[in-house]
């Protein structure tokens, strides 16, 4: 073996310290800025009870009066999210398959039976605006799959009477309350007859008022 070889075998080995790349540190300070900027506008303050952006109310503190939400934006939120699929965003539905909401005379006619449609779905034959139609719509109420609220429910009949040229009154919450309590036997969809033997609105009497006790 010659002197140089075993000279350069022998040599202990020694750590070398090399700069980080310019690209790699870059880049961090670009993720960075970004991991910030995401978790100060979606974070919600951290808090576990904020799903929503529009209800964040970390920051700035609105202290005027609260004002209730409209039922027809939460009603159009609904409907996007579980309606428009068959009936359309435009409310005209699909010729020949589903039936249109807009100037629908089920929409803007009889509440007493538009809910009862939502609570329990309807199946079979239904004549809308002089067309025949003949398929399903689910149950939104007791016992469906995606079971929705009163108040929900009530958002969405309102929001439906009132777009698309539509110019019936809303629909309310107790209203809603008191069908879904009515129909909490019913297994089955409704039929076209069903709904036609039905009262045009509700017939249920008002609450009693207090009588004042009579003078002695």
């Amino acid at each position: 073996m010659n002197p140089s070889e075993q000279s350069s075998i022998s040599q202990a080995p020694t750590e070398r310290h090399a700069p980080i790349p310019g690209w790699i540190l870059g880049l961090g300070i670009i993720l960075s800025f970004w991991a910030g900027g995401y978790l100060f506008f979606y974070s919600g303050g951290f808090r576990g009870d904020v799903y929503d952006a529009g209800q964040i109310t970390w920051g700035p503190v609105n202290t005027g009066p609260v004002v209730p939400p409209d039922p027809k934006v939460i009603g159009k939120r609904l409907y996007t999210a579980n309606c428009a699929q068959c009936h359309q965003a435009s409310g005209l539905g699909q010729a020949g398959v589903y039936p249109p909401l807009a100037e629908s005379e089920w929409v803007v006619g009889s509440k007493n039976r538009l809910i009862a449609i939502l609570h329990k779905g309807i199946a079979g034959v239904i004549h809308v605006k002089g067309n025949v139609y003949n398929n399903n719509m689910p149950a939104w109420g007791d016992g469906a799959p995606v079971q929705l609220k009163d108040d929900q429910i009530a958002a969405v009949l309102t929001y439906i009477r009132s777009d698309w040229g539509n110019n019936a009154g809303p629909i309310g919450v107790e209203e809603v309350a008191a069908k879904r309590k009515e129909f909490s036997a019913m297994t089955n969809p409704w039929t076209e007859a069903g709904l036609l033997a039905l009262p045009e609105d509700s017939t249920t009497p008002p609450a009693p008022t207090a009588t004042p006790p009579a003078k002695k």
